[in-house]
């Protein structure tokens, strides 16, 4: 693990230069980061802050901070064409479901219409012999729909999550469904100073190293994708490195 950093938010006027060239030169790039992030959160510059993090700071005003815990950097596949394509095929699965259903429904309209009108009188109303069968199957595929919907729903988040996430990292605009890398994760365990006393944090950071369909780099930074209180019940204390 790598030594501790420490930051004061707030230092003399005449020692900010030389702390700012000290930090460009020693740190690790993600500290230059927190320290960005959390100079914009002293001085309420919303326009740094977005563009240094996806979430907001859920804690109060910061006095300084230290990082504790810096855990092994990992990377992984860039997964915005894997995500469409399970959109792709989720969209197919709701498409056939549909026509099944629909073909379903027009086959026994009658019968159907009979168990919406007893089902209408009493809710909790037993319906038996072949009427109950088709019941059964009418509501297996209203089952079968709404996972089919709610998968469908949670890949398409998945999707505008990463593309958000990707455009943030990115310095320059590119059509992000169609680049190709790895994205790398960073976690940190920040011990914070706030007026209101000393607390931990989890800062998850990402960095999305990526090319275009002319195998360029697109220029990337790190960016702060998510912050957690670790003073929650059953949260377990950072490790001192």
């Amino acid at each position: 693990m790598f030594p501790a950093a420490s930051r004061l938010l707030r230092p003399p006027a005449a020692a900010l230069a030389g702390a700012v060239l000290s930090l460009a030169c020693s740190s690790p790039p993600e500290d230059a980061l927190l320290d960005r992030f959390f100079r914009a959160v002293a001085q309420e510059d919303t326009t740094t802050m977005l563009g240094a993090s996806m979430v907001a700071f859920p804690g109060g005003p910061v006095t300084s901070w230290e990082v504790v815990e810096r855990r092994e950097e990992v990377s992984g596949p860039y997964r915005l064409a894997e995500l469409r394509a399970e959109e792709s095929a989720s969209e197919q699965r709701r498409d056939e479901q549909f026509q099944a259903l629909y073909a379903f429904q027009q086959a026994y309209r009658d019968e159907i219409e009979a168990i919406r009108e007893r089902r209408d009188r009493n809710p909790d109303a037993s319906i038996g012999g072949r009427l109950g069968e088709i019941a059964a199957e009418w509501d297996a595929f209203g089952t079968e729909r709404r996972a089919i919907v709610s998968s469908l729903s949670e890949v398409q988040m998945a999707i505008e999550s990463e593309r958000r996430r990707t455009r943030r990292s990115l310095l320059r605009e590119a059509p992000v469904d169609y680049l190709t890398g790895v994205v790398r994760e960073q976690e940190l365990v920040l011990r914070i100073e706030e007026e209101a006393g000393v607390r931990d944090y989890r800062f998850s950071l990402l960095r999305y190293d990526l090319e275009n369909q002319f195998d360029a780099e697109v220029p990337s930074r790190w960016i702060i994708a998510a912050i957690e209180p670790l003073d929650a019940a059953g949260a377990e204390p950072p490790a001192t490195p």
